[in-house]
């Protein structure tokens, strides 16, 4: 079935994951291979990524391609993944938008399915707030960041692309409404509920508690999917998992299901 404008409709499911950089890692990655196996998102942005979780990633997927860069922040800060039978490349990119971490960035790349829009699919880690410049300064860097990527998506998407942007935003409040003023919707809220807690994972794979506990302890959620363009969100999930009692990092997956719509609507 296609649409007057000869598109093919297609569904698919994209996770955003903080994979909790080196922290126990070697410990979490049977879970983190268990429930990627058992999930298999069909598109995959990551957080904190480190070599040994992208290799892990690499495994659980096989149908999969990422982006290859000899940029470090495409091994060591973030990377994507999508289903090769489903999407294929048209470019990719690493944005400097003021993230406080070396190699951080606005990751991007340019998916394409025939009769589809085309997709660009991004992430980014937010500075967490108990960075040292923010303590010692007392003000969020976060607002900031996030009208950056709002500008950077802006050149990087034509018309009529779709955009994902996943992130963890580290923040509750005012990066939110900072891509919702930019016309940005997010699955939650579009399907007329609200996220779960996403950070933390509850019991913590630590052995010693955290030294900030209003920031790692309190919960909330920080990990988000915003959508902008022909795309429509079908469901929105917070995943919970644990393989032996050990979750693949301490923050949860987000999963969300979207269709390219039949008909581009104005309205919801």
């Amino acid at each position: 079935m296609t649409d007057g404008a000869g598109r093919t409709p297609l569904t698919f499911t994209a996770m955003t994951y903080n994979l909790w950089g080196r922290w126990r890692v070697a410990d979490r990655m049977p879970a983190l291979r268990g429930m990627l196996r058992l999930r298999q998102p069909d598109l995959l942005a990551t957080q904190e990524l480190h070599p040994v979780s992208r290799d892990t990633v690499d495994a659980a997927l096989p149908g999969h391609d990422r982006v290859h860069d000899d940029f470090p922040g495409w091994a060591t800060r973030s990377n994507l993944w999508w289903r090769r039978d489903l999407f294929s490349t048209n470019g990719h990119g690493a944005e400097d938008v003021g993230i406080r971490s070396e190699h951080a960035r606005l990751f991007w790349v340019r998916l394409r399915r025939p009769g589809a829009p085309e997709l660009v699919f991004a992430t980014a880690h937010l500075t967490w707030p108990g960075h040292p410049d923010e303590i010692a300064d007392d003000r969020s860097p976060r607002v900031a960041q996030s009208r950056a990527i709002v500008a950077a998506l802006a050149d990087l998407a034509g018309p009529d692309d779709a955009v994902l942007f996943c992130s963890d935003v580290n923040d509750y409040a005012r990066p939110l409404w900072t891509f919702q003023d930019a016309g940005y919707a997010e699955p939650f809220g579009w399907l007329g509920t609200v996220s779960p807690v996403t950070h933390p994972v509850y019991p913590l794979a630590l052995a010693q508690p955290p030294r900030q506990p209003g920031v790692q302890i309190t919960q909330k959620a920080i990990d988000w999917q915003f959508l902008r363009g022909p795309l429509r969100p079908r469901s929105a999930e917070v995943v919970e998992y644990f393989a032996d009692g050990v979750a693949p990092s301490d923050h949860k997956p987000v999963l969300c299901t979207y269709g390219f719509p039949a008909e581009r609507e104005d309205e919801r």
